[in-house]
């Protein structure tokens, strides 16, 4: 046990305390600012909205108070509001359909029921002037100072056609926000146990480690190790996150920025957008914990069968291009309308760790089949451990360099015979 640790500490420590480490870091860190905060950077830095110089509302008043459309004009034309472009009327007869083809008429309120606990049904063009809208006319109630006051009952009613071009940018945005982080993580994770093995097995340290300690010691060191590397490195990414959120708040201070909705934080907005946020997000880690696992289990597998860096580029080709696949899925399928094909994609163990989460996100996988998949996922870790673990212990101490796929076939042939015959 003492020498499982001795190797697990001694792996870490050759990849955290590294300047390279830090360097990364600090670009990661930078990165993820930047990202959390391109709303309020864009609102900074991209063109004025055109001003709008009129607003037509129109009031249907069915409560009793006959001269709220007069005094609602007041309040929102009020010097404090620093605006004077609502133009009010009233109406006789509500017709939403003719509100919604006028091309003169922006906003429409209707007001029913009691005065004191009004239902307020806002039919608007400029949706995210709503807000804006609620408090003024909760605010004019309340100056009315009626007793036995209810705030009112409001609701929102959006144009048939209406589509929010912003909403539409940032649904097909979280899937790379969801992937591009896992699929870092896990690459760093791979490369770190690969590189760790190769150094060790080209520079003939391994032959005085594996004398000291079984390859099955060693073989769970590395993996052990780099979970614990992939689990500070996402710890950091978290504190970094939190920091965007900070600056963002930041920004929300700041007069220079005004957005809508007060949504100056890409969180923030995928929040709103995604609001089953908490079960999305623990999914995603159990789903690269253990892809995590499985990933590190076959680049072990083929750092130990490579001789130098150059050929273990070569072996562990066809484990980048399933990360690439899975990456490239979870990105472009939501956007081409593959909602079928990543809903099946995401129960291949192959692409399960980045593909799930992004289904889970987009509605696609019911938890019943989010637990399906991750259970699948775990059979076949379990299944890969069984495989890899023998072969390992053949491969780590050969130095052949035969062709590819020829090596992978004795190694395995080696592996199993010495398995059949107990040894």
């Amino acid at each position: 046990m003492k020498k499982f640790k001795f190797l697990v500490k001694y792996g870490l420590g050759k990849r955290v305390g590294r300047k390279a480490f830090f360097i990364a870091n600090a670009v990661i860190l930078l990165l993820t600012v930047i990202v959390i905060n391109i709303p309020a950077i864009m609102s900074l830095f991209g063109k004025d909205e055109p001003q709008i110089e009129n607003i037509t509302i129109v009031i249907f008043n069915e409560t009793v108070e006959p001269n709220l459309t007069e005094d609602l004009s007041r309040s929102f034309n009020a010097p404090f509001q620093g605006t004077d472009f609502y133009l009010f009327s009233e109406i006789d007869a509500l017709d939403v359909d003719q509100f919604w083809a006028d091309g003169e008429q922006n906003v429409l309120i209707h007001f029913s029921g009691n005065i004191a606990a009004p239902t307020v049904t806002i039919y608007s063009k400029f949706p995210h002037m709503n807000a804006g809208f609620m408090n003024i006319i909760e605010l004019q109630i309340i100056n009315y100072q009626i007793g036995n006051y209810e705030r009112p009952n409001f609701s929102t009613v959006l144009a048939p056609d209406y589509e929010d071009p912003d909403q539409g940018m940032m649904l097909g945005s979280i899937a790379s926000m969801l992937v591009l982080p896992m699929f870092i993580l896990i690459t760093m994770a791979t490369q770190f146990v690969g590189v760790d093995i190769i150094e060790e097995k080209s520079t003939k340290a391994i032959e005085t480690i594996i004398a000291s300690v079984p390859a099955k010691i060693h073989f769970l060191s590395k993996i052990t190790s780099s979970i614990i590397f992939v689990a500070i490195q996402g710890l950091l990414v978290i504190g970094y996150g939190a920091i965007g959120v900070l600056v963002s708040r930041l920004f929300d201070a700041s007069a220079a920025v005004n957005l809508p909705d007060g949504n100056l934080s890409l969180l923030s907005y995928l929040a709103e957008l995604m609001p089953n946020w908490p079960s999305v997000l623990l999914f995603s880690l159990m789903f690269m914990i253990v892809g995590t696992l499985f990933y590190l289990v076959i680049a072990a597998l083929f750092a130990s069968m490579a001789v130098t860096q150059e050929d273990y580029q070569q072996f562990q080709s066809p484990l980048m291009l399933m990360m690439l696949a899975g990456f490239y899925m979870g990105i472009f399928a939501p956007m081409a309308g593959g909602d079928g094909f990543l809903k099946v994609m995401a129960f291949v163990p192959f692409f399960t760790p980045i593909v799930a989460p992004i289904a889970v996100a987009s509605g696609l996988l019911s938890i019943f089949e989010t637990i399906i998949a991750l259970i699948v996922m775990m059979i076949f870790l379990v299944l890969a451990l069984y495989v890899v673990a023998p072969v390992y212990r053949v491969s780590i101490l050969s130095y052949d360099q035969t062709k590819f796929m020829k090596r992978i076939k004795d190694n395995f042939k080696k592996a199993f015979h010495l398995k059949k015959n107990g040894k």
